[in-house]
């Protein structure tokens, strides 16, 4: 008897392709009308756990100020999942908007304040996502780091 379709999908995370592996696995179907954010805790042993929350409502353009805003959440969750797990852990995020995969000046400035939000906060965050109409893809901090002459 198969009994797999029964176990909580919880691969080990070992590298960034096995982050973008996962949320590839898990969100389906790919298109949205708004712009989103969904947050999943890792645990200290490298696998996602079942706490997955999705925001609405987020700007389409984020700033500062909304990135700092958003990272306080992601502490919260985080902190009270480490109070049940002494192991720690981290935090992936996939940013979602309406359109097509490519990276816009917009997605490099939300995820530039991420990175940035995550080191000011101290939340360790796996490498960003971005999902679109059509692709989940991977958003290096070197992508979004300003282009110097």
């Amino acid at each position: 008897m198969n009994t797999s379709s029964r176990e909580p999908y919880r691969p080990v995370l070992a590298t960034d392709a096995d982050v973008t592996t996962m949320w590839r696995t898990i969100i389906s179907p790919l298109g949205w009308h708004d712009a989103r954010v969904y947050v999943l805790l890792v645990d200290g042993d490298r696998r996602p756990t079942s706490v997955i929350v999705e925001i609405d409502e987020i700007p389409d353009r984020f700033t500062e100020e909304d990135a700092h805003a958003l990272m306080q959440v992601y502490a919260h969750l985080l902190g009270d999942h480490a109070g049940e797990h002494a192991d720690g852990g981290s935090v992936a995020v996939l940013v979602c908007r309406p359109g097509p995969p490519h990276l816009t000046d917009d997605d490099r400035e939300c995820c530039r304040h991420l990175y940035a939000a995550g080191r000011a906060a101290d939340v360790p965050l796996e490498l960003l996502h971005l999902g679109t109409d059509t692709a989940i893809v991977p958003v290096p901090m070197d992508e979004v780091l300003p282009r110097t002459a």
